[in-house]
């Protein structure tokens, strides 16, 4: 069993959690597809890579 433990001691957002979750390794479509068994209004997961010198991380999409 594998174990995540956050410490955020200055809080974290959950757009940050799951593109966390999302580079080590989480499928983002077993995510949709977990969140379409809710009683939720329409949504939409979109995965956006960037780098920035050595860092990497997945990110939400700009709001625009």
């Amino acid at each position: 069993m594998t174990i995540a433990f956050f410490d955020c001691f200055s809080g974290i957002s959950g757009d940050m959690i799951l593109g966390a979750l999302v580079d080590l390794g989480l499928d983002i479509e077993d995510v949709a597809s977990t969140l379409s068994s809710l009683d939720l209004e329409e949504f939409r997961l979109e995965k956006h890579s960037t780098t920035s010198g050595t860092l990497s991380r997945t990110a939400r999409s700009p709001r625009g």
